[in-house]
């Protein structure tokens, strides 16, 4: 009789055992698809990210977004030369805030703000060698951004007085990439100065060079101005008119 009690006793055992078991991996096979099934969450589709083109200019570029009625919300990226921020507008208005905060020449890139938009935006400032500004004037100066990231893939951004308006992308050549390499490392990039100008000389074009967390601003190219920040912009310049971005 005992024995038979112990058997009772030890099936229902080795019973529940298996059910706490079989619980427990279910419980870890729901939690796997939960983790594998992707965030269906909706991202706010009134938002806006956009990269400064001059990260230096930060505090006027919040007035006039806080001004607008927009609201700054927060930074997706923020290092000396790289300043990328999230501002909300109103509903229904997204054309519209596009349009006006490109026209201002404050922002070199806008877009809807989504993970996938963020994410890339930081990566490709992440990943720059080099990148170009040239501001307008009062006369015909062609104002275009230009942007070389580490494998040579060349973006080049009309503005005013160019030949080519919008976004233009091609892969600069081996020899063109190691060239423009050669000359960033002639001179440490940090050692040369922030402005090269002559502020009682009115109306020329800024010039921003930015490269590895240093921007250098260009407004009077005299002799001032390192020969290899010189050969630089000329080089690449060269390059943009070979292919017929501006006259």
């Amino acid at each position: 009789m005992k024995l038979l009690c112990m058997s009772v006793f030890l099936l229902a055992l080795s019973c529940g055992t298996a059910k706490e078991k079989a619980s427990t991996t279910k419980t870890q096979t729901e939690q796997k698809v939960k983790e594998e099934i992707p965030s269906t969450v909706e991202e706010p589709k009134n938002q806006l990210i956009a990269v400064l083109s001059n990260p230096k200019s930060i505090n006027n570029v919040k007035a006039l977004v806080t001004n607008s009625g927009l609201k700054w919300k927060t930074m997706a990226m923020d290092s000396e030369t790289s300043k990328i921020a999230v501002i909300e507008i109103p509903d229904g208005k997204l054309d519209f805030w596009i349009d006006r905060l490109n026209n201002s020449r404050e922002f070199r890139t806008i877009k809807v703000n989504s993970k996938t938009a963020a994410k890339e935006l930081v990566k490709r400032e992440q990943n720059a060698l080099i990148s170009i500004r040239k501001t307008a004037c009062m006369g015909d100066c062609p104002s275009y951004d230009v942007y070389i990231n580490k494998e040579g893939n060349l973006s080049f951004k009309g503005k005013e007085f160019t030949l080519e308006k919008g976004e233009k992308e091609f892969k600069l050549s081996e020899k063109q990439l190691s060239h423009i390499n050669d000359i960033l490392k002639k001179k440490d990039f940090s050692s040369y100065k922030d402005t090269y100008d002559n502020p009682r000389i009115m109306d020329l074009q800024s010039t921003f060079l930015v490269h590895n967390g240093k921007q250098v601003k260009i407004r009077l190219w005299n002799d001032d101005v390192p020969e290899e920040l010189m050969e630089l912009n000329e080089y690449i310049e060269g390059i943009l008119l070979e292919k017929k971005f501006f006259e």
